[in-house]
């Protein structure tokens, strides 16, 4: 018990002058990181998946919770097999704007919540199977285009 208080303290060091969302967004990273790592964790592996991002035929965010740096939280509103959109969950004055942002995360990089703008979809599917589809959506649908009867976005119709 001694011994694991002692990392602790040693792990909480690193944390010293961060905001408190700041760490919980980074422990939500570490958590979905060693979700993805064989066991018994290798520290080069974990820089590997870190450099090269997570390419496993898996869930991208098994969690499928987050907040954002500014204090809000993501509601997941969809996925399919290569991308998870979370929409952020206005709080207080915020909550009257009537615009709403989106947020992703895809498998090849899902330690990274972007917002869902065209260039940061596009600088995250390059050079992947899935950028000449993307594009196509992309010129044809604002990126916010929902189904008028389901109100899902269409771009997780994209495949």
């Amino acid at each position: 018990m001694k011994k694991e208080q002692q990392l602790l303290y040693k792990v909480i060091r690193n944390f010293q002058g961060m905001h408190k969302i700041e760490v919980f967004d980074l422990l939500h990273k570490i958590e979905t990181l060693l979700f993805y790592a064989k066991s018994p964790i290798n520290s080069d592996h974990l820089h590997q998946m870190i450099k090269s991002g997570v390419k496993e035929d898996v869930d991208i965010d098994s969690f499928q919770f987050t907040i954002l740096p500014n204090g809000n939280f993501c509601e997941f509103v969809g996925s399919n097999n290569w991308i998870h959109i979370y929409k952020e969950v206005k709080r207080g004055w915020g909550s009257w704007n009537p615009y709403t942002t989106y947020y992703f995360k895809t498998k090849y990089a899902p330690l990274e919540l972007l917002r869902l703008t065209k260039k940061n979809l596009m600088e995250n599917v390059h050079n992947t199977a899935h950028e000449l589809e993307v594009a196509a959506y992309l010129s044809a649908y604002r990126i916010s285009k929902k189904e008028g009867h389901t109100e899902n976005l269409l771009l997780l119709k994209v495949e």
